[in-house]
């Protein structure tokens, strides 16, 4: 199961000129505990801070299997580094496991935890709006809430672990959403997983970029670890760290 560094110029439409070029890393689905190496969530945590990002963003599951995890998941997640901050929301694992007490630990950390909420932060002196909105799958997700407040104008960037929350965010003005939760559905042929997974879940975003609405791009993070299957094949499920280079739509 490598993990690998993916990279991906993101073209997005009125994109202020000072946030040309900027850097967004994106990790989610780490799921320290049974399965995921410890050493492995390092490696990403390393890779993470190796793309020098301006933000780094993470959207979910960062524990499962027992509360005896949390305090570990927060010790092997310290020390990202960004120059604008590192934000985050919470994905269905970290309800499962212990909500309150990931959040504590993220933020112990020095990361902001966003459910249902928003901040503007200012990178290269310029704003730019973070949305997160919570874990849909253990109906935590508000994302009227969420986006309550926040400006038309502007670069908005919104974090959830569910990728299919990306058209309430769409609608709502999001430039970039990204997400997680799928893993690439672990074992990918291409041409043959999505429409299974379209068939099976009836959900449509399984891994990689998708269009939403006129101007709204959704990358799906493969993620870093596995809650169960610890086998990944095929191009679209593997292990990632994602990052994304900001430049403005022609």
């Amino acid at each position: 199961m490598p993990l690998s560094l993916t990279e991906h110029d993101i073209p997005i439409s009125d994109l202020d000129p000072a946030h040309e070029g900027l850097i967004v890393v994106h990790v989610t689905d780490l799921h320290v505990g049974l399965i995921t190496p410890e050493k492995r969530i390092r490696h990403a945590i390393a890779l993470a801070n190796r793309a020098a990002a301006d933000l780094v963003v993470l959207t979910g599951d960062y524990v499962c299997y027992g509360k005896r995890f949390v305090a570990l998941m927060g010790e092997v997640m310290r020390g990202l580094e960004a120059r604008a901050g590192v934000v985050a929301t919470l994905g269905n694992h970290d309800y499962w496991t212990d909500g309150e007490g990931v959040a504590k630990e993220l933020r112990r950390n020095g990361y902001d935890v966003l459910r249902n909420d928003h901040v503007t932060l200012r990178p290269r002196g310029a704003p730019l709006t973070v949305v997160g909105i919570d874990d849909a799958i253990t109906g935590h997700h508000d994302p009227a809430r969420a986006f309550s407040g926040t400006s038309r104008t502007g670069t908005v960037l919104t974090l959830s672990h569910c990728p299919e929350l990306a058209d309430a965010a769409a609608d709502r003005g999001a430039h970039l959403v990204v997400a997680g939760h799928t893993h690439g559905g672990h074992l990918h042929v291409r041409g043959l997983t999505d429409r299974v997974y379209r068939r099976l879940t009836k959900r449509r975003y399984l891994s990689g970029w998708y269009d939403v609405g006129e101007r709204t791009a959704l990358y799906v993070n493969r993620g870093v670890g596995s809650s169960s299957v610890p086998v990944r094949a095929g191009e679209g499920a593997k292990s990632e760290v994602a990052v994304f280079r900001l430049c403005r739509a022609a």
